[in-house]
């Protein structure tokens, strides 16, 4: 399911065609576009094309000219050093396969450098896909620019009317709700940097299932971290200072959750015996780990689609504020159980910290 809002005064969007024939709007650029790898009914072509005739509908110039593929390539500007980023690659990978174009990938560290905005001016592109980016200014520098349609992917920034997200908020109140309702009260937060949207989204998830379940927060069980193992093993060490550590954690990222596994492991401490661990996203091999980390998985590589036929096929000045909420469920794996029988004793803590070995 999509949830999406997109003004523009006075001209017919593609959203406009596919209510009217009910369809998706991918569907509708597809058919209008005569993408020979389309499979639907002919009925549902002829739907849209007679309700982009009754809607008087014309794509936007330069999304034609992106259709013809001028330079023929989409960037993807992707954070370095994070696997959670290949499923997104394939995804638009795929979709630019389909529409005879490549994909170029290249990675940044938290902003766009002058090289990558003089490169996506030059018009050896035909459109940005810009991801992990915490810093607004260039980006917000791109989207006033008309040579280069640019759309922010699981990002929002300020003065950018341009993102497609995931759902974060959904998936962190899943992960906290699985965690309650095995039995858990204490619960920590090993969430992302602060000031990133993503976190921000994330934790605001986690505060509503607990207030939901009318459970007490300690401020102290609340910790922003990097979105790296570092970071979740920073955040178990905070936790494990606290008078009373929680029994269970949510980790905002996958990386985070290793890190946490980890640091539990060397404070003597077992998952899920001593304390449960739930992670946000599935990391690529995880299938392959035993035990497997209980974690809420999120449609990914669907949002590396979605993103290349947003910046594809509307028009390059339209705000785009989409979100993607399917297939978000909790993945079950061997890191949750209910909480140690002696948490629930008067008093007393849920278990005993136990200095890491030398």
């Amino acid at each position: 399911m999509l949830h999406r809002t997109m003004k523009e005064q006075g001209r017919t969007t593609i959203a406009d065609v596919a209510r009217r024939a009910g369809v998706d709007r991918a569907v509708v650029s597809k058919v209008l576009s005569g993408d020979l790898t389309l499979r639907v009914r002919e009925e549902t072509r002829q739907r849209v094309k007679d309700a982009a005739a009754a809607l008087d509908y014309r794509p936007n110039f330069h999304a034609r000219g992106l259709a013809r593929a001028r330079a023929g390539a989409i960037a993807l500007l992707v954070p370095s050093g994070n696997p959670l980023i290949v499923p997104i690659i394939d995804g638009a990978e795929e979709v630019a396969q389909a529409r005879g174009m490549l994909l170029w990938t290249a990675s940044h560290e938290g902003e766009l450098t002058e090289r990558y905005l003089r490169l996506l001016r030059s018009g050896a592109v035909d459109g940005a896909l810009v991801a992990g980016l915490r810093a607004g200014y260039d980006a917000d520098e791109l989207f006033r620019d008309p040579r280069v349609p640019t759309l922010l992917v699981n990002r929002r920034s300020g003065g950018a009317e341009r993102w497609v997200i995931l759902d974060d908020e959904r998936a962190a109140r899943l992960a906290t709700e699985h965690l309650i309702s095995h039995g858990h009260t204490r619960i920590g937060w090993a969430g992302g940097p602060a000031g990133v949207d993503t976190a921000e989204r994330r934790q605001d998830g986690f505060r509503d299932a607990m207030a939901a379940a009318d459970l007490w927060l300690d401020p102290s069980w609340l910790i922003s971290a990097d979105y790296t193992p570092e970071g979740g093993a920073a955040a178990v060490r905070r936790f494990l200072d606290s008078p009373e550590p929680p029994t269970a954690i949510v980790a905002a990222d996958a990386n985070e959750g290793l890190g946490a596994w980890h640091a539990l492991h060397q404070h003597g401490l077992t998952v899920p015996g001593d304390v449960s661990l739930i992670a946000l996203h599935k990391l690529p091999a995880e299938d392959y780990r035993l035990p497997a980390m209980t974690c809420v998985e999120m449609p990914l590589r669907e949002l590396g689609r979605r993103a290349v036929e947003l910046v594809l096929d509307e028009p390059w000045d339209a705000p785009i504020h989409e979100t993607l909420q399917e297939t978000i469920r909790v993945s079950p794996g061997a890191t949750v159980a209910p909480p140690p029988a002696s948490v629930h004793g008067p008093g007393r803590t849920a278990y005993i910290k136990v200095p890491p070995a030398p």
